[in-house]
């Protein structure tokens, strides 16, 4: 499974709401099949009922396409998106896998929704500044000692805008210790996978 950052595929804009349905994703549908892999993008969804989702798209190894909405926006976020309600349990490789964006894991009681279903990963999407990063690290670090769950944090590398992402993201294993942090903003991919019945991970830098 691939994870990719909160709202990675068309950054904060609600116009730019995507729908499932877009025939511009088909690329991405493919690449998902075609490499057995599921690949999680982080964008604005189409809500029929009034202001767009704050969510991400996955694309499965077998062809799927399923959505999750962010349940618990942050900030000012509420005024232009609509919170979702329902969490996402995901089935990839033997892994059950719960998905989180950015704030949902300030809430304690999300995670351990996700440890009390079976999940042994949770994975996360997130935008976080040097501020927000100092507060949300601490707290993946204890979602993953408290409910032996690998944490995985996907941050933003360099942006662009008013507010600046500090990159570092992070996988921690299920005993809290980090297995894996990218170094900086620069443009890397962190890989973790099972060996002898224990996580290993890395980093490989892309750039």
């Amino acid at each position: 499974m691939l994870i990719f950052p909160e709202l990675s595929l068309a950054g904060y804009e609600p116009e730019l709401a995507f729908s499932t349905k877009y025939m511009r994703l088909q690329s991405l549908r493919t690449l998902a099949a075609q490499n057995a892999m599921s690949i999680v993008v982080g964008t604005p969804l189409v809500n029929p009922a009034g202001k767009p989702h704050l969510g991400v798209i996955i694309f499965t190894d077998m062809g799927k396409v399923q959505t999750y909405a962010k349940i618990h926006p942050g900030g000012d976020e509420p005024t232009w998106f609509t919170p979702g309600e329902t969490p996402l349990l995901l089935q990839s490789a033997g892994h059950s896998i719960g998905l989180a964006i950015c704030a949902d894991s300030s809430r304690p009681t999300h995670p351990r929704h996700y440890a009390e279903s079976g999940a042994g990963i949770y994975a996360s999407g997130v935008f976080l500044t040097e501020e927000w990063y100092t507060g949300d690290v601490p707290r993946l670090h204890e979602h993953a000692a408290r409910h032996c769950m690998l944490v995985v944090m996907a941050n933003h590398g360099a942006s662009v805008g008013t507010r600046q992402s500090v990159g570092r993201s992070r996988i921690w294993g299920p005993d809290g210790e980090v297995l894996a942090e990218a170094a900086g903003t620069r443009s890397s991919l962190l890989v973790t996978k099972m060996v002898g019945g224990g996580w290993r991970g890395g980093e490989l830098p892309l750039s």
